[in-house]
């Protein structure tokens, strides 16, 4: 199997469905075997659910459980449905430890106890370690499969460890070394068991810094340390500091992944899942709030317009000028509030460096307040053939926009101040807000203008 990388295309696509119409098992059964795992899987995501489901069952466990972990939910949600406990239990029985969970955690509670009684003894007792895991935690997405080594042995037996569960655990960088009561005290390379004497002592050369997490550390926790210490694996330790599994570099990309589509998700007001999301219906039930919620913003903003109207019947241009300043505050905002967003998320802007932020955002949207403001106002000085009225557009343009980054900024702080999740309540909020207050200052700006010019009423 993975022989090479393919083109999913719609001839592709075609093919495919031809010979499930057909039934050609064997045609079947090669284009799939000659398919590395993630493109057979995009492949299955393309078809439909009776194909999905007439391929799957000709794949042997290990080469279904392979594709199946690939795949994009609510794709393999529908495929588990369709397939029968005695299918899933086999394919269950060949997957790595946290994969063979993530896969047994998504199923109905019935349907999961049916697998674990019916995968044998050494698999059952790997799940139940890692079940009671929340699955965005350390324990829920590490894997039971490691080495380790006792600080006593020689390199030679570490390096016999390793033969004699080459099987078993794959993507093997490191071997981590533990005392009598099998907690973590160090990590040796490989390197280093390759370059050492067969009969040199493992506590002459580990490492006894070793960055791990606890079980119950958040997956975004995870990502980040993996990242900022460049590590390709990191152990996970219990409340005893006992080595209980490690967390691969593969399942931080995912995670990563996962945390920057949930971010983005939120920010907009729709679906983690929703490009791979086949239910019209669950999909409008995601969006549908937020656009309720646009509304009322909208309507407020309208009755912010109805408070200024006899200012706007003075000089009817000035509401030309309406989607241009609202862009530019909105613009603003969503620029300053994604950038803290995402770096909160990461971990490259902490609570602690708020201030030098806000100052950041807030230089920033002075400069591009004053330009922008200097654009706009001339054109309406121009336009209306009066300065003066420019001026005060261009004073309007330029607080619009300093008050939007301030805002765009500031509001992620607060929200993870009081843990919120900024990412669930950032977008919305920004977006309404600088609506509102876009209008008032420019509506009450020029309003004021008028008055004291003696254009308004008296």
């Amino acid at each position: 199997m993975a022989t090479y990388t393919a083109h999913i295309d719609h001839t592709l696509i075609e093919r495919v469905e031809h010979l499930i119409s057909i039934k050609d098992e064997d045609s079947l059964r090669r284009l799939i075997d000659e398919m590395r795992p993630a493109d057979a899987a995009d492949l299955v995501e393309h078809l439909e659910p009776e194909g999905r489901l007439f391929i799957f069952n000709l794949l042997e466990p290990q080469d279904a459980g392979e594709v199946l972990i690939e795949m994009e939910s609510p794709a393999q949600d529908l495929l588990l449905r369709d397939l029968d406990d005695q299918t899933i239990s086999e394919i269950v029985q060949e997957l790595d430890s946290d994969d063979a969970a993530d896969l047994v955690g998504d199923l109905p509670e019935d349907r999961a106890r049916s697998i674990i009684e019916a995968v044998e003894n050494d698999v059952s007792d790997d799940l139940a370690k890692l079940l009671p895991y929340p699955e965005d935690t350390a324990g829920g997405i590490m894997a039971l499969e490691f080495i380790a080594v006792r600080a006593d042995l020689t390199v030679q037996d570490a390096i016999d460890s390793i033969r004699q569960r080459r099987e078993e655990v794959e993507n093997l960088y490191f071997l981590w070394v533990v005392d009598d009561f099998d907690r973590l005290v160090g990590v040796v390379s490989l390197k280093d068991l390759v370059i050492e004497p067969p009969n040199r002592k493992i506590s002459d050369i580990m490492n006894t810094e070793v960055i791990s997490v606890h079980t119950w550390t958040d997956q975004e926790e995870v990502a980040r340390l993996v990242t900022k210490y460049d590590l390709v694996s990191i152990p996970v330790v219990d409340d005893y500091h006992r080595l209980v599994g490690r967390i691969t570099h593969d399942d931080i990309i995912d995670v990563i992944e996962e945390e920057m589509d949930e971010d983005i998700a939120r920010m907009a007001g729709v679906m983690t899942q929703e490009i791979a999301e086949e239910s019209s219906l669950k999909i409008s039930r995601a969006r549908l709030p937020w656009l309720i919620a646009g509304v009322f913003g909208g309507i407020l903003a309208a009755a912010v317009i109805n408070q200024f109207e006899t200012s706007l019947e003075q000089i009817i241009a000035l509401s030309f000028f309406f989607p241009v300043i609202m862009a530019m505050g909105g613009n603003t905002g969503t620029q300053a509030a994604t950038v803290v967003v995402r770096g909160l998320a990461t971990g490259d802007i902490s609570m602690v460096s708020i201030h030098k932020r806000l100052l950041m955002e807030l230089r920033v949207a002075l400069i591009n307040g004053v330009i922008c403001g200097a654009l706009v106002g001339s054109i309406v000085a121009v336009w209306l053939s009066d300065i003066r009225l420019g001026s005060v557009v261009a004073l309007a343009a330029c607080l619009i926009v300093l008050n939007s980054g301030f805002i765009g900024s500031a509001v992620p702080f607060a929200l993870k101040k009081f843990n919120i999740d900024p990412a669930l309540a950032t977008g919305p909020f920004v977006t309404t807000s600088n609506d509102i207050l876009s209008l008032l200052v420019y509506l009450g700006l020029v309003s004021l203008y008028l008055e004291i010019s003696g254009v308004g009423p008296n």
